[in-house]
């Protein structure tokens, strides 16, 4: 009997079921989920399904649960509201030792540290932000998307789905762009009804249905054309909430400048898969009325 798509490579099968064991995953972060359970998820053998999630993620699925743990423990530190023994224990650490030791070994300094310097962005990135931000002009680019629903932090899940859905990132040729696009005030909405788009350039021979893409919970979508204020920030995605903070309070009001109807931007220039969080590098794109 025929299949209806191809096996492996962008938005095939493979690609759709490895979605179904991603958002099982996040789903249930706060839990131990075996190896057996995910492979169940996405109807593979248990015997093969480690390999394939590696093949097609480029990291380990023991990789991915802890980027997924310590992306969300940095995001908990810089808000400085929870005890590092609690953040240990929620990123599935039996202790705030071996949780110090991760978290030095994945952002290069202990969460105390991290912590201490995150209180301290907000002075020392002002002066960088004055004089870092340059203005360019996006062209509307036709892209796939995701939307996601609850805390910004909680935005991978929405990409990893995409990085499933298109495959690795191509070694020749027009390489993707990635973005996110935030609908809403974090300071004003709640957390659990924050907008937010993960979304991602149509890869050349991507051929998948509308039916298809919508049943996955992807529709098309369109990053808007015209004139952002550009700030690029390396360092974790923990960080970029800070950066956003000064780029309004310092610089916009002394740009002669005003903000157009259009959500905060972000583009990825790299990816968390293979790149130390301290090395991610990211653009802030805030539109601007011509």
């Amino acid at each position: 009997m025929s299949k209806p798509y191809r096996q492996h490579g962008p938005g095939t099968l493979y690609s759709q079921r490895l979605m179904r064991a991603l958002d099982y995953l996040w789903r249930h972060l706060d839990q131990s989920v075996s190896l057996e359970r995910l492979a169940e998820e996405a109807c593979f053998s248990p015997y093969h399904f480690h390999r394939l999630f590696h093949a097609l993620m480029g990291e380990t699925l023991s990789q991915t649960r802890q980027r997924m743990l310590l992306h969300r423990a940095a995001g908990e530190l810089a808000a400085g509201r929870r005890a590092l023994p609690v953040i240990a224990s929620r990123a599935g650490f039996g202790s705030s030792a071996a949780f110090v030791r991760a978290f030095g070994k994945h952002y290069g300094e202990t969460p105390g540290r991290y912590r201490q310097r995150r209180l301290l962005m907000s002075t020392t990135l002002q002066e960088r932000v004055m004089h870092s931000v340059s203005i360019i002009v996006l062209p509307a680019m036709p892209v796939l998307q995701r939307h996601h629903r609850g805390p910004y932090m909680g935005i991978g899940q929405a990409f990893d789905a995409l990085h499933a859905l298109v495959g690795p990132m191509p070694t020749g040729g027009e390489p993707l762009q990635v973005f996110g696009q935030y609908l809403d005030d974090p300071d004003e909405v709640t957390a659990a009804d924050l907008r937010s788009i993960a979304s991602v350039s149509r890869p050349a021979g991507f051929s998948l249905s509308d039916d298809l893409l919508t049943a996955q919970g992807f529709v098309h979508g369109e990053i808007p054309a015209g004139r952002y204020a550009c700030l690029e920030h390396l360092g974790p995605y923990a960080e970029l909430k800070t950066a956003w903070d000064q780029l309004y309070r310092h610089w916009l009001p002394h740009s002669a400048e005003e903000p157009a109807n259009l959500p905060c931007l972000e583009q990825y220039l790299n990816a968390p898969y293979n790149t130390p969080p301290t090395q991610l590098r990211s653009r802030l794109l805030l539109a601007l009325q011509d």
